[in-house]
């Protein structure tokens, strides 16, 4: 299965949680299901860790309607509980969603597929172009649902880095641009095809490598992205 960047968006939600009357936290996460032949109500949301250990019982999930509108709904609709499954080592978490009929009429073609993920510990090729899809700074979930995306190619195979939540070691891959706040736990694809004059290139399907962990930078001005492989989603999904 092909996702272009329009229908990508579809996956994709901003987690608000509210600080005071004006100040959010903003992070980005997806929407994950079983592939098909499985458990048709197994799913979950995902997001990074750091983003997930914020959210409390008001936090909002923002989604797009099918007319392409932000729609703002209650994260505690998805789950009884904000009970995140938390990764040890990496900046990765999800949420398992309880179905229901209140929240199953939102849930048409929201899904991206669990076998759609890279959950081989094998570097994506720095030949790929990525795209990331998330809410920089929460932009993109007011008014007209409008992620943004940037693309970009890896600059690294796997490197063991310190994480810049709790500056304890994971394994990450480094993108040859910086990100945003705000696009943390978002998605980073393979989207599958690519054009390049009027030859379009496709593959056999758009893969998810992994999601957005942060920027590291120095003194110099330096910036580099670090995503969370996707292969830790694995360990997630076996402890459940």
């Amino acid at each position: 299965m092909i996702i272009n960047r329009d229908d990508a968006f579809k996956v994709v939600c901003e987690l608000r949680t509210p600080l005071s009357e004006s100040q959010y936290n903003v992070g980005t996460g997806m929407f994950v299901s079983s592939p098909a032949g499985e458990n048709k109500n197994r799913g979950w949301i995902l997001t990074a860790s750091h983003v997930a250990c914020q959210t409390t019982n008001f936090t909002q999930i923002i989604i797009a309607t099918k007319g392409g509108k932000s729609e703002s709904l209650p994260l505690s609709m998805f789950s009884k509980t904000t009970d995140w499954k938390y990764h040890k080592t990496a900046d990765i978490s999800i949420l398992p969603i309880y179905f229901t009929d209140e929240n199953m009429k939102f849930m048409e073609n929201r899904f991206f597929p669990l076998n759609h993920f890279n959950l081989e510990h094998k570097p994506v090729s720095r030949d790929y172009e990525l795209t990331a899809i998330g809410f920089p700074h929460g932009l993109g979930a007011e008014g007209s649902f409008s992620p943004f995306t940037f693309r970009s190619y890896a600059s690294s195979g796997f490197v063991t880095l310190n994480r810049a939540d709790t500056n304890t070691l994971s394994e990450f891959f480094c993108l040859e641009n910086p990100s945003v706040g705000g696009y943390s736990g978002c998605p980073v694809f393979d989207l599958g095809y690519s054009t390049n004059g009027v030859m379009q290139i496709t593959k056999e399907r758009t893969w998810c490598h992994g999601i957005m962990h942060g920027t590291m930078s120095d003194n110099t001005g330096g910036k580099i992205a670090m995503v969370t492989p996707a292969f830790y989603l694995k360990d997630l999904i076996e402890s459940i």
